[in-house]
């Protein structure tokens, strides 16, 4: 088992979010046996955990991400016997991963499928929880390369494929506001694998 430390997470607060998308995966899915866990801290208090599950004779993916404690989106692309019995997943799509919002406002999403170059390009994982994953990687890029006061916000996203594009305005403490364009790069699991940006 493979786990990769985030620089400034608790151990414990690690260990909690892995096991808040163990129990999500097992009691939506009735699967258990987990292994290749991969801890990933995206920001403060938030965490892609991913990993594989053994049904059968094969190992399938899986992934969750984890902010403040909730477990904000969840999705396992292999077999199981059981259907989600969240009282939040009436909209769930058989056969297909799923991806969910946590917290206060609980959103289930279908699967998304759109064609591009990429092979199948079917992402399981909702725009609105991608936009989210994007955002917080190029606010991370921007702080730690340009200023650590920047905050971004994006003003347009478009997902082709899996690739997440649009135009994001960046705000500073102490100079002039920028803009840029930006584009995320996913996997048809929802991880996301690659970002770049140009502010001008």
């Amino acid at each position: 088992m493979a786990i990769v430390f985030g620089p400034t997470a608790s151990a414990s607060e690690e260990h909690d979010a892995r096991k808040l998308c163990k129990h999500k995966i097992t009691e939506v899915y009735g699967v258990s046996q987990f292994s290749e866990l991969l801890t990933d801290q995206l920001g403060n208090h938030k965490f892609k955990i991913q990993g594989k599950v053994k049904a059968g004779n094969h190992k399938y993916p899986f992934n969750c991400k984890v902010k403040n404690g909730y477990v904000k989106s969840y999705a396992y692309d292999g077999p199981h016997d059981r259907h989600p019995q969240s009282r939040d997943d009436d909209d769930d799509n058989i056969g297909a991963a799923i991806a969910v919002g946590a917290g206060l406002a609980i959103i289930a999403a279908i699967a998304a499928s759109s064609d591009d170059s990429h092979g199948s390009s079917n992402i399981s994982t909702n725009q609105t929880v991608l936009e989210d994953d994007c955002h917080d990687m190029l606010q991370y890029r921007i702080r730690d390369e340009h200023d650590g006061t920047a905050t971004v916000r994006m003003k347009s996203s478009q997902l082709n494929g899996r690739d997440l594009k649009g135009e994001i305005k960046v705000k500073y403490l102490r100079r002039n506001d920028q803009r840029g364009s930006y584009t995320c790069h996913f996997t048809k699991n929802g991880q996301l694998t690659d970002s770049s940006y140009h502010l001008y």
